[in-house]
């Protein structure tokens, strides 16, 4: 009878000493987007002791209609979880572990940052320069295979040489 006692009261100074083991059950919610000309909203999901909510499943709720999820997904496993807002106004973002352990921020997207990216010309390189770099790669083969024909020659030429001096 004694025995549990002492583990209760030793256990109850264990809580006393460590106060952060207590609070392991909190979760705490950041916004990490950076810059506000940046479309690309970003939440870092951890626990009360600084670990990363890993794998953790995530609901985003838009401005318009904030009772009705639209996006379900995973937190990485670092507990960070990235979305692209499309309208403006206060997107609520949640967490849940399935296991009690829940957190839920709300993000607040302007106009500018709800507009799409304006197309780039990426990718596309006018005719002349085409021409150019495909002239250019033609004139580098055609030198590789010159340079390595003539090698070739060279080192066949000298064989032949010293088979003829012997």
């Amino acid at each position: 009878m004694k025995r549990p006692l002492h583990l209760a009261l030793l256990l109850s100074a264990a809580g006393l000493w460590f106060p952060g083991a207590l609070f392991a059950h909190g979760v705490e919610v950041y916004d990490i987007s950076g810059s506000a000309d940046k479309p690309v909203a970003t939440v870092h999901f951890t626990y009360s002791t600084g670990e990363p909510m890993a794998f953790t499943k995530v609901k985003v709720y838009p401005p318009a209609h904030p009772e009705q999820e639209i996006l379900l997904s995973l937190t990485d496993r670092n507990g960070l979880f990235s979305f692209t807002p499309d309208e403006p106004g206060e997107w609520r973002v949640e967490a849940a572990d399935g296991m009690g352990h829940q957190g839920s921020i709300t993000l607040q997207s302007s106009a500018h940052e709800a507009q799409a990216p304006e197309k780039t010309a990426g990718g596309k390189v006018p005719l002349l320069l085409r021409m150019i770099l495909g002239l250019s790669l033609i004139l580098n083969i055609f030198a590789t295979y010159s340079f390595v024909l003539k090698g070739l020659t060279k080192k066949g030429s000298t064989q032949e040489v010293s088979h003829a001096y012997q």
